[in-house]
């Protein structure tokens, strides 16, 4: 009986396991296939939205170039141009600060902060990402020495953002209900999906900039992203790689767009033949490199700083007219530099074109002149291996120079520098073969470095969008050539490389040196010149620069951190701590019973310290059971119901149903180098500490560790936190039904924190202004008195204890 009654029983155990793996399997297939549309929805996004930016761009260079030739061409003054040029810096200036001031610069410093764990308000918002694009595109076309590839890093971020609002795709990160989680744990859990996705946009937005997808990932992984596992290269890979194949499908599908001068890659890469006698050359130039990039980016900070603790001028209206007097300077010295530079004949080998015959290759002729395809004045000898004119086949060359105030078969070396779009210029200075090697003078390159130099970091502190990466790049290249003509042509010193593998060697060792990034840097410069045979003298450059970047100063980036109070946790104590233990940074335990008063809870929170944001739930016996944020218990007191009912303070409430039952603790004489990768890696937000015994004697939260000026810190755990329903915890509590309140998101102090809430402030205002301009400024001014917009939210001002309603 009982045999025949066993097979059965076998195969009722297993068809439940097998269905439970199919299921599993099935769940597995479909949130993979989730995952790779949202990477690929991003990622062509990202390459779509690049390509507009980038022929928005080309338009207003080629317009503004046009102007400015053109008012050459016909005697008339070129400074007319400058009332073209200045009411857009201005009114970009306006827009920036009055409605995103967090657009100002190229925010890496907050995107780094963010990626970290803090909360930086209106980092990725809709209007923060429109200003940022519109503005970056305006500065470029104005002519400011700056770039727009870091900007990029932020458009990715912002758009993956933006994307993941949509719900369809929002649903695809939600992680799923787990009965055995608590709801904040499962809240946390989403939060990271979320950055997860923020970083392959970021990397996707430099990746397409660069036209580089491996040194897209390589850039977010190496210096941006504090959290990095093994799914995120894999979808950053892949964003990366459809970003990069949309900007590049658009490109070359594009006509009548001259898109050279603002791209850092070359369509038609040259091999670099680079000699064993080159190496000791190499790392002298990557060592002076190195002392460049702490020159520039002192000078850049030093801009910065000062701006950023002046204790006069601070107003809006100011910031506003600071731009517009930087920008008189800024655009108006090339103009005059360029002028009195003499006119340069053409290499020997050059034939005359017939602007009839200018868009049509022959083999032999490419147009010289001009980011315009619709003149053509002269011809540099070259191959040309394609048809249809040029080398990309549309009539462009980007290898072009400018003539400027010059005659026919003449072109300006400074205008050329100036006036032809960064990204082109620097192109130039890479070129390694034909005569467009030998375009540029020594003397040409002496003045231009240390001015360029000075106005890229008069940008510092403007309130502007601006980017970093192209100006190091510049830089390094402009000095790389510069060397190799000393040495080559002055010293004497033959045998050498082309000028232009100096160029690219002194370029990496900049960026390399400005940024301290490595891998990154080389991989960029590989991909962005084609050619991967220079991979080993990159590497040896960059290495060099970077160390002795070091050794003089700190990182841009971290400085800016401090600079603008964005906190961040490191990945190791600082040297003077690193013999100190857990019991010399943490808090002591305020701890809890399992089952307490209303009374002694509300009078807790009503006294804790604002660091203090976890309490130890111990028993009788003072052994640890769990552990309670702050920001939980008070929410879910407040949910509950036990608000200022003095009947309901003796009434006892059970810990068990919000506390974590298994936090982490460590002894009170851990290390505190142990403690540093112990709270990143594992994103703990309160590491509890017990003594011998296993008694809970203190609490390390997560912001005693970051270096950040300011008291309290505002993390993204504590937004998340903030904006949980905790009504089902407080039903649990209560025992009965409590009708949902509103939560209200709260921000702290600081200038970050100011400046997002006068933005809001003066959107809010100008869309009242829009959508009611039947209305005048006295009787909306008489309605709105001592009132508050019902779409106004609540900010509390923690330091202070005010209350501001907007």
């Amino acid at each position: 009986m009982s045999s025949s009654s066993a097979p059965p029983s076998i195969e009722g155990s297993a068809e439940p396991t097998h269905k439970s793996h199919i299921v599993h399997s099935m769940d597995t297939f479909t949130d993979g296939i989730k995952r790779a549309t949202l990477v690929v929805v991003i990622g062509a996004t990202i390459g779509a939205v690049e390509f507009c930016t980038t022929s928005i761009l080309a338009e207003m260079i080629v317009g503004k170039f046009g102007l400015i030739q053109e008012l050459v061409d016909d005697d008339q003054s070129q400074w007319k141009a400058l009332l073209v040029i200045l009411p857009v810096a201005t009114l970009i200036a306006a827009v920036v600060v009055y409605l995103a001031p967090i657009s100002a610069g190229s925010s890496l410093p907050e995107i780094k902060g963010f990626l970290n764990g803090a909360h930086v308000p209106g980092l990725f918002g809709i209007i923060t990402t429109f200003v940022k694009t519109f503005g970056v595109i305006g500065v470029i076309g104005c002519g400011f020495p700056v770039g727009r590839e870091g900007p990029m890093v932020q458009l990715g971020c912002a758009l993956a953002n933006i994307i993941l609002r949509i719900p369809v795709f929002g649903n695809m990160v939600k992680v799923q209900h787990d009965p055995k989680k608590r709801k904040d744990q499962e809240a946390v859990e989403e939060m990271h999906e979320r950055a997860l996705i923020v970083t392959i946009g970021g990397a996707a937005g430099i990746a397409a900039a660069f036209r580089s997808p491996i040194g897209g990932v390589m850039y977010m992984m190496e210096d941006m992203a504090s959290y990095w596992q093994h799914e995120t290269t894999v979808r950053a890979f892949g964003c990366t790689m459809v970003a990069t194949l949309i900007f590049s499908i658009c490109l070359n599908a594009s006509h009548g767009i001259n898109y050279h001068a603002l791209v850092i890659f070359d369509d038609d890469p040259v091999h670099t033949d680079w000699k064993v006698a080159d190496i000791p050359f190499f790392a002298i130039l990557a060592l002076i490199c190195g002392l460049l990039s702490v020159g520039y980016s002192e000078l850049l900070f030093y801009f910065q700083r000062i701006r950023k603790h002046r204790k006069r001028w601070t107003s809006p209206k100011f910031k506003v007219l600071e731009v517009f007097l930087s920008a008189c300077l800024i655009c108006s010295v090339p103009l005059y530099i360029a002028s009195g530079f003499p006119c340069v004949h053409l290499p020997e080998d050059t034939n005359s074109c017939d602007p009839s015959n200018c868009n049509v290759c022959n083999g032999c002729c490419k147009p010289y002149l001009t980011l315009d395809q619709n003149s053509c004045d002269a011809c540099i000898h070259e191959t040309c291996d394609t048809h249809d004119g040029g080398s990309n086949g549309d009539g462009h060359d980007s290898m072009s120079v400018v003539r400027f105030d010059c005659n026919e078969h003449y072109y300006n070396e400074m205008a050329t520098l100036w006036l032809m779009g960064e990204e082109g210029a620097i192109k130039q200075l890479y070129s390694r073969q034909g005569l467009t090697s030998t375009l540029f003078s020594q003397k040409t390159l002496i003045v231009f470095l240390p001015i360029y130099m000075f106005l890229s970091g008069l940008c510092g502190g403007l309130s502007i969008p601006f980017g970093t990466f192209v100006p190091n790049l510049f830089i390094g290249a402009a000095f790389g050539r510069l060397y190799a003509l000393f040495v080559q042509d002055t010293m004497g010193v033959k045998g050498l490389s082309a000028y232009g593998t100096y160029s690219l060697i002194g370029a990496a060792s900049v960026l390399g040196g400005y940024t301290r990034m490595t891998v990154t840097v080389a991989v960029m410069i590989a991909e962005a010149s084609g050619d991967a045979s220079i991979m080993v003298p990159l590497m040896l450059a960059v290495m060099l620069a970077r160390w002795i970047a070091n050794f003089f100063s700190e990182c841009y980036d971290e400085k800016m951190m401090e600079l603008r109070h964005i906190p961040f946790l490191h990945d190791a104590c600082s040297d003077d701590k690193a013999h100190d233990t857990a019991d010399t940074v943490m808090q002591k335990a305020i701890t809890i019973k399992s089952q307490e008063s209303v009374s002694n809870l509300k009078k807790l929170l009503e006294t804790r310290n604002a660091h203090y944001t976890a309490f130890p739930v111990v028993d009788d016996n003072s052994a640890l059971l769990g552990l309670v944020p702050g920001l939980v218990l008070e929410k879910t007191l407040k949910e509950a119901g036990f608000g200022g009912d003095d009947t309901e303070a003796d009434l006892v409430i059970p810990m068990n149903t919000i506390m974590d039952p298994s936090p982490y603790t460590v002894r009170d004489n851990f290390p505190l180098s142990r403690v540093f990768p112990l709270i990143k890696k594992l994103h703990i937000e309160h590491l509890v500490v017990t003594n011998l015994t296993g008694l809970p004697v203190g609490i390390i939260p997560r912001t005693v560790l970051v270096a950040a000026d300011g008291g309290h810190v505002s993390t993204l755990h504590n937004k998340v936190m903030n904006k949980l329903d905790y009504n089902k915890s407080a039903m649990k509590m209560r025992r009965a039904t409590v009708k949902t309140k509103s939560t209200e998101v709260q921000y702290e102090t600081g200038e970050l924190y100011d400046d997002e809430i006068m933005a809001k402030r003066n959107i809010r205002k100008l869309s009242s202004w829009l959508y009611k301009p039947q209305e005048s400024f006295q009787e909306r001014g008489k309605r709105n008195k001592g009132t508050t917009s019902d779409a106004g939210f609540e900010l509390s001002t923690l330091g202070e204890g005010k209350q501001a309603k907007i």
